[in-house]
Order: structure tokens, then sequence, then C-alpha cells
């Protein structure tokens, strides 16, 4: 069942085994695991025309009989990377008898023994030498079928006994073969531009080299995963060695096409940083390697030639002597240290992009286009929220808020499945009696749902109506208002903007949120919205009284003294998320809050008439219709009562929906706890099934945005 899987769990045990994909392999597995299926393996693709072939071009052993024919091959290699941004070379100077042995070597490197491949596995960042499984393993939507053994080669040489002891002499070997023909091609790059041969040299451009060496080993399942996503690389160019296997493919006008192996060639590509300084005149181009459904591994070397990381930081911009009126700065200046910032966190070139700020629907352009980064900066550093998308009147929404699971027909629940609800007289009861009724149904509704509304709660209604008129008023101001409180600043206690996680989730959500730390620092009134600054510290004072009063009944249902969990400091913080939920013009294709649970000890959920909020329940994802107050609880109980997954529907009406969402948390101002299981509710039958953890290690990993999983599953013993 979809709603069932823990791909935080699933990716932190294949982490651990340090086997990559290879020991899976090696184990004989028939089915892939669910962390490796990637969408993007199962759309159709339009084949290419057959004339349509990636240019390949002789180079002459690099050794040119006249000037002419030096500027000859020149010119082609200018058509091939403005065209293309991607060709193939023979008579590069690298004898075949060098290329064979270091496939060969990287094929013995990952064929060994697992134990001696776990020698160098790591994801230490600033490791020169290291093997792993995908360095993105925790952030991807989707890992890739693919193992790699990386090492910086240049300007640092790694000594020989740090290299792996089966391909060391030939790692050695090649990577300064390829250094000497990185030097070739950035001098007929130099001269294509029109600027003396050792121009690009001169700015650093062949200092550094970074090989990737890598193995897809057969996949069972080639259909539902890939060796390599889409992407572009960070490098100024790549030299590709590929054996006899294929399955690289380039995006060119739309099209997929193969780039087919020839053991007397190297791949060059173009990327990030040669199309930042060329200003455009060459291309990064995209690319992708399938998955190997073949019966042997496939290898391939890929040598990056790129800023050195232990020399000084050095500024880059488009080169000065290839601008002018007519053709202007199409980039600003950055270091390499900031670009791989962005792209460590899946971005690209565009935070770094001078251009004016359009609608975004004008962004949505072909799928093989599509550049996420460039549409999410451009979309925050607007401001606006996705409430100013609206007021623009888009009638397409942005890419970057298509989300897969929008569009997933669930089963439709049985009619008697529903949210209980519990009348809590008040809060004031009448008998002991009485009190332990609600506490039983409160017991009831938490071991089943993990979920339930509350009515007679102690908040007058007509609180709960200025509360939600206070924060619909605070998103239907004027954008230059809200701009005010728009930050992404962690440790910022007040704040507006859309989506805390925009910049590392795989789909953005349709909302706005204002988010307020009202407990136990309460705000200054100054430091709130003005145009609802009074109703929330009235309103969040209530809140904070009814918790506590629904911590003393969590606690008696426990069999526990009521004021436990309270001595537990679980009711001492409280952050509220004020939510907007503009009208979207494309409701079927994103969502307004993804698939996820909380990680606070309790939510209590205040919502307007609109509705849109959904509980999952024994694989059925069941609606909560509009009522004031709803609860969740994980953590503490270590599994008595339930944390409940719930997710929020696209707005599709004409009015914005509003919620405000409450959460009872360990404040970040108090020095840290430790929280796991209640000893008192442990026993031989019941041991405990959590490690215990601080809500700062927690919200660390929860932080790193697990795909809509439990937030306790890294917790689990």
């Amino acid at each position: 069942m979809v709603g069932t899987f823990n791909r935080a769990g699933e990716v932190q045990a294949f982490d651990e085994m340090k086997i990559g994909v290879k020991g899976l392999v090696d184990a004989g597995i028939t089915k892939i695991p669910l962390m490796f299926h990637n969408p993007q393996a199962t759309v159709t693709n339009a084949k290419p025309p057959s004339t349509l072939t990636i240019p390949t071009i002789d180079l002459g052993g690099g050794v040119f009989e006249s000037t002419v024919t030096r500027k000859e091959v020149a010119k082609k290699f200018k058509d091939a990377m403005e065209k293309f941004g991607f060709f193939q070379a023979i008579n590069h100077g690298i004898p075949l008898e060098v290329m064979e042995k270091m496939k060969e070597g990287i094929r013995a490197f990952h064929e060994q023994d697992p134990e001696a491949r776990k020698r160098f596995y790591s994801r230490e960042k600033n490791k020169a030498i290291k093997y792993n499984t995908n360095s993105d393993l925790y952030d991807a939507p989707a890992a890739s079928w693919r193992d790699t053994l990386s090492c910086f080669m240049f300007p640092d040489v790694p000594k020989t006994d740090e290299l792996p002891d089966i391909c060391r002499e030939i790692m050695l070997d090649y990577s300064k073969r390829v250094m000497m023909f990185g030097e070739l091609i950035f001098e007929l790059i130099s001269e294509s531009l029109g600027l003396k041969p050792n121009h690009l040299k001169e700015m650093d451009c062949a200092k550094g080299l970074l090989m990737l060496c890598h193995c897809y080993p057969p996949c069972p399942e080639p259909d539902l995963t890939l060796g390599a996503t889409q992407h572009t690389d960070r490098s100024f160019i790549t030299i590709l060695l590929q054996d006899h296997i294929g399955g690289l493919q380039v995006l060119h006008d739309g099209y997929w096409i193969d780039v087919p192996p020839n053991p007397n060639a190297l791949i060059l590509n173009c990327f990030f940083f040669l199309q930042l300084i060329t200003n455009d005149k060459f291309v990064s181009v995209e690319h992708r390697v399938l998955a190997n459904g073949g019966k042997e591994p496939r290898t391939s070397v890929a040598s990056f030639f790129v800023h050195p990381p232990s020399i000084s930081p050095r500024v880059y911009g488009p080169i000065k002597e290839l601008l002018s009126e007519e053709n202007p700065p199409k980039y600003r200046e950055t270091t390499p240290e900031a670009s791989n910032h962005y792209v460590a966190r899946k971005l690209s070139l565009f935070p770094f992009i001078k251009h004016s700020k359009k609608k975004l629907e004008s962004n949505c352009v072909m799928a093989g286009r599509f550049d996420r980064a460039g549409e999410v900066k451009a979309f925050d550093e607007m401001k606006i929220g996705v409430k100013g998308l609206v007021d623009n009147g888009i009638t397409k929404i942005p890419r970057i808020f298509h989300n897969p699971q929008a569009t997933v027909t669930n089963p439709k629940p049985p009619s008697t499945l529903t949210i209980p609800t519990i009348d809590l007289g008040g809060g004031v009861f009448e008998s002991t009696v009485t009190r332990k009724e609600v506490t039983e149904k409160v017991k009831g509704a938490m071991e089943k749902f993990g979920f339930f509304q509350a009515i007679n709660h102690g908040i007058p209604l007509e609180v709960l109506e200025k509360m939600k008129d206070g924060i619909r008023a605070f998103h239907a101001q004027d954008p230059e208002a809200r701009k005010r409180f728009y930050s992404r600043e962690k440790t910022k206690a007040i704040k507006y903007n859309s989506n805390s996680d925009l910049y590392d989730a795989p789909a953005a959500s349709w909302r706005d949120t204002l988010s307020c730390f009202m407990f136990p620092d309460v705000p200054k009134t100054d430091d709130l919205p003005d145009i609802c600054r009074e109703i929330m510290l009235d309103y969040s004072k209530r809140v904070m009284m009814f918790g506590e009063l629904i911590f003393e009944l969590i606690s008696e249902s426990l069999g526990l003294k009521p004021n436990h969990l309270k001595e537990m400091d679980c009711a001492k913080g409280l952050l509220m998320l004020c939510h907007c939920y503009p009208p979207c013009p494309e409701p079927d294709l994103t969502l307004g809050a993804t698939q996820h649970t909380d990680r606070s000890f309790i939510t209590i959920l205040l919502q307007d008439h609109i509705g849109g909020l959904q509980v999952l329940h024994d694989g059925y994802w069941i609606d909560v219709p509009p009522n004031p107050n709803a609860l969740i609880l994980n953590l503490i109980t270590n599994d008595k009562f339930v944390s409940v997954e719930h997710r929020v529907l696209a707005n599709g009406g004409k009015e914005p929906r509003t919620s405000v969402a409450s959460f009872f948390v360990h404040p970040p101002s108090i020095s840290p706890r430790v929280y796991g299981p209640i000893k008192e509710l442990l026993s031989e039958e019941n041991p405990p099934k959590y490690r215990e953890t601080t809500p700062e290690a927690s919200n660390h990993y929860v932080a790193r945005k697990r795909d809509g999983n439990n937030s306790l599953s890294h917790l689990r013993i």
C-alpha cells in the first residue's frame, strides 16, 4: 500500500549495509526496492528522427599539421557545443590500450568482494576518495541504480596507497592523460570563442579533476528506475569514458538521443560553469542514463574539470571579452562554493541569472526543458506567495507545484468510516465518572484513529471566528504588507512564506503560511502583524489552557497521574502555523499539503468551512468535515496512540481556505530534554519500540524531508 511505504527506513537500512546496488544484485533480488522506483523511467518518450545523432570530431591526435587544420577542428568544436553541448572525440591522444585498462580496473573494483569495497564506503563530503551509492541518496525523490567510486585526482594527486590497490596504477596513469587532453580542449574552446589559447587555462578551468567511476549493475526491473536521472553537471567540461553496453542519452530538441558506445571515443560535454562564463554561447545539456537491463554490469568513468576545493575561491562570471551592448551579461558573478550550495540542493544556474520577474506561468515549458531550480528561485524571490500568483490571474499552475500524489486515484472509503467526535463538556466535568467516560473516548479515538474532533472544548465560537477572520485578513492584504514578514530564517520566531521546504521538497504545495512561536516566549504585540495581533495573542492563550486539559486526559487514559505529560514539558511550547490555501486553477495536479505526520506532541487544528483535510486510515483517505479542532499525538506513548498520516487537497473552490494548526512542541528556547517511551507504560510484553531522542535531533532528521513518511520511523528499535 502506498500509504505504508517508509522511504526513510528503506534508505537507512540500505545505506547501513554498505554493499551498494551491486550487493543487492549479488543477493539475487528479483524486485527492486521501492526507493529506486522513479516516475521518470515510466514516461514514454517520442522517438527521435533517425537523422538526429551526436556529432563525432576527429582531433587528429591533438597534433595538428597546420594552423588551418586546427582552425577547422576549433570550428567543428564550436558548432557541436553550440548546437548540442555534446560530442564524441576520436583520435584524442589517449591510447585505446589505456582506456581499456581503465575500464577493466574500475570494473574489477566494483566486482570485488563487498568487504573490499566497504573500506572506501563513506558519505563524508570532504573525503577525497570514497565509494557509495548515490551521493544524494537521502535527499533525492528516487535513488538511481548505480554505485560510484569518486576520487579527486588533481591538483592534489592522491598517494598511491590511498587508492584501491586493484586499480590504483591505471587511475593515476589515465587521470594524467585526461589532464593533458583537457588542456587541449580548453585551448580549442578559447580559440573557438576568439580568445587566446590559454585564456580558460589562466582562469583555472583546467586545474581540478574529479573522477566518478560508475558501475551500473544489471537491473531486474529496468523499466521502473534509472541509472542516472535527468540532470546537468556543475563542471566546466566533462570527459566521459564508457564501455560497450551503452545507456547514456542526451536531451536535444525535446528528444532523448542515444549516445552509441565507441571503444575509440571519449564523450565531451559542456556544463554549468562553461555555460555561465561563455554567457550562453555554449549550452549546458541535460542527460541521463537508462537502467541496465542486460546481464553484465555497465562501467563508465566521468572526469569533471572543476575548480579545485583545495585552492582559494575564485569569482566566475561571463567572460568580459565576449560581452557587448548586443550581448550583455546574462549571469551574475559567483564562486564555485556558492553555486555548489545550490547544485547540492538539486538547483542549477538560475539563481545567478539576470532576468526580469515575469509570471511564473511563462516558465512552464516543455518537459525536457523544465528547470525546477529557476522556477523555485524566481517564485521565492518575488515574495508574493501562492496568493500572489492567484491575484496575478494565472490559469496554469507552475510546474514546481505538480505533484504525482495528487493524480493517484484512491479507493472510496466505506460510508461508515468517519472521524470520531468527542464532547468535552466545556472542560468542566460534573463528576469523576463523567471525566472517566470522556477519558475513555479520548483513548479509544487516539488508539484507533490518532485523530478526533472535539466539541464543547471551552474556547468560545466568537473567538474561533475572530481567529479565522484575522488570519484570512493577513493573507488577503496587499503583497507589500505580507512581504514585511517574508523570511526563510530557521531561527526567526515570526515569519511568512510559501512552504518551509520549498527548496528541498520534490513538489511544492499550494499554500502560504504565517508561522509564529507563541509560547513560552510570548511575542511582543508590536512583533505580530497588526491586522491580527490581538486575536492571535488571545486565541493562543486559550489554546494553551485547552492543551493542558488534553494532556491531563491523555495522561489519565494511559493510567498515569493527570500532570505526568505536563511535567515532561509537553505543554510548554506552542507553535502556530496559520495557513492560507488559495483557490487553485488546476487542483487535480497539486496538493495543499502532502502526505505527512507531524513532529509535535499534539496538534490542535482550527479550520474554516471549506474543508480539504484528509486522514489516512486502513488504506483509505477519509475526509475530515469542517469542525473547529483536531488532535494528533505521536512519539511519547510507545505506539499506544498512533501518529496518523494526513494531507490537504488543493482548494478547487472560489475563495481561499484558512486553517490554524497549533503544535505543542518542546520549546527551542529551553534546555534540550531527552524523550523516549514512558517507562511506566513499558513491560516485558510491551518493550520500548523507539530509541530515546531530543527534539533537536529529531528535527534535524525530519528537516531532511523524507517524502511523506512517518516522522518516527528513524527512531524505531
